[in-house]
């Protein structure tokens, strides 16, 4: 079985197992749908961007804009439950879980992109049951931020005090969050790249029905603009005779710097020695395609059935041979001329 090596850590990937545990403990995040907060009082809010006089039907923040270059903006929260409730309201940075998952940094760790690019007018708000505010906030393009796509999101939470199994109070926060969408003109380096294919196969040496082989590999976005596209895991034997072909995958949006984590499984793909599995990727952006990329790794399918039927005719082959020479042998002790001695002659 070959690992083949995985792709470079950036700072978001080296936090990704720690960010999504961080989010489970610390709450739901939810784009951009109401959230419900659990508990008897059942809060809802929702947070949208919005305008001067209210929201306007828009889903997501977009922008593109110059280095140094701000603009401002509206955003809504609205208090839908039939009781007042504190919501807190921080923006910070996105980045994609490895499961797809659209992701950003939990509040214990400050953004250093365009979250940090974000002012708030305030950090809380107190909402009466049944009504909003509409908030503006500005977005300020530093200079030396590199080109290409910047992705973040303002965060609308609600924290509550919890007991827990043991008796234990413990405050959980529960948020939801608008996306923000900011690219940063200058040169666009769209790339991605497949890596870290690992194949493992269930090779039991008494063949059962339902063999598998199952293919995990990882879709990176190595370029500066968020990324999406197809894949298809094709598995080939000797001499490239192509075994298996999976379906073709929908891949979710990979952003900057980040990578997603996918697996594909086979059954019945004969054990014919070694198999090489070969991802096919065809990925784009929001403008064109990209060259298609490919990446590959290999395991050992020993042909066990195979095998132990050509050991069994080497075993018959070798006894019939044996045989046959025990027989020669049995024939030649058998034979009485074949022990029979010239007469000797006496002379005179």
């Amino acid at each position: 079985m070959t690992d083949h090596s995985a792709f470079r850590t950036g700072p978001a990937r080296r936090v990704g197992a720690f960010l999504v545990t961080a989010l489970a403990l610390l709450g739901t995040l939810t784009l951009p749908t109401p959230a419900h907060a659990a508990g008897a009082e059942d809060p809802t809010w929702t947070l949208v961007p919005s305008s001067p006089s209210g929201p306007k039907g828009r889903k997501q923040f977009d922008y593109e804009l110059s280095v140094t270059e701000q603009i401002t903006d509206w955003f809504s929260v609205s208090n839908l439950g039939d009781k007042p409730i504190k919501v807190d309201l921080y923006p910070t940075d996105a980045f994609t879980a490895l499961d797809g998952g659209f992701a950003l940094l939990p509040r214990s760790q400050a953004p250093s992109d365009v979250g940090s690019w974000i002012k708030l007018p305030r950090a809380t708000v107190t909402l009466p049951a049944g009504k909003r505010t509409d908030m503006p906030f500005r977005l300020a393009v530093p200079a030396g931020a590199a080109p290409g796509d910047h992705v973040g999101g303002i965060v609308a939470a609600v924290t509550e005090e919890q007991v827990g199994k043991d008796g234990q109070r413990v405050y959980v926060e529960r948020r939801i969050g608008a996306r923000v969408y900011l690219r940063v003109a200058g040169p666009l380096r769209p790339a991605a790249a497949v890596g870290a294919v690992r194949v493992e196969y269930d090779n039991p040496v008494v063949p059962l029905p339902g063999e598998r082989m199952t293919v995990t590999y990882r879709i990176a976005n190595t370029g500066n603009v968020r990324i999406s596209g197809r894949a298809r895991v094709q598995v080939h034997g000797p001499l490239g005779v192509r075994l298996a072909t999976g379906d073709l995958i929908d891949l979710p949006e990979v952003l900057p710097d980040s990578e997603i984590r996918l697996t594909q499984e086979f059954a019945h793909v004969l054990p014919v020695g070694p198999l090489t599995a070969t991802v096919v990727l065809n990925a784009q952006t929001t403008k064109e395609p990209l060259p298609s990329q490919e990446g590959s790794g290999s395991v050992l399918a020993v042909p066990w059935a195979l095998l132990g039927l050509l050991v069994l005719i080497l075993a018959v082959v070798a006894y019939r041979l044996w045989l046959r020479r025990a027989r020669r042998l049995v024939s030649r002790t058998d034979d009485p001329f074949t022990d029979a001695r010239e007469p000797e002659r006496v002379g005179r």
